[in-house]
């Protein structure tokens, strides 16, 4: 599974770095979402995608936004995996979008509160 991510976000840094350390069974990969990233892992994505969107790929099916964050978090397992199985659904995730978009256009204000 890949994770593509911000790596120009303090927020997004951290929260890789934070699903790194729970990722016992080391089923996922982060690479930046940049072009050249991308490109260079010859990742097979729409290239049109915005580059302030987390994308959770697995098995050639893309996800953007919440959903993609919570079928990320779904892999650390334990009780927080739990969860983010059932908001990974498709209707949770859809209703969970709009907070997920607010939170992203305003990530900025948050990174104070990470350690990139």
């Amino acid at each position: 599974m890949i994770i593509l991510y911000d790596n120009n976000c303090v927020v997004c840094r951290s929260f890789k770095n934070w699903i790194i350390r729970r990722d016992k069974k080391n089923v996922l990969s982060f690479i930046s979402n940049d072009f050249e990233s991308v490109k260079n892992k010859k990742i097979k994505v729409n290239l049109e995608f915005p580059i302030n969107t987390i994308i959770f790929i697995d098995q050639n099916k893309v996800y953007k936004g919440s959903r993609a964050i919570f079928l990320t978090l779904s892999k650390t397992g334990g009780f927080l995996g739990i969860i983010s199985q059932i908001l990974a659904t498709p209707v949770i995730s859809y209703l969970l979008q709009g907070p997920y978009v607010i939170f992203a256009k305003n990530r900025g204000k948050f990174a104070r509160f990470f350690n990139g």
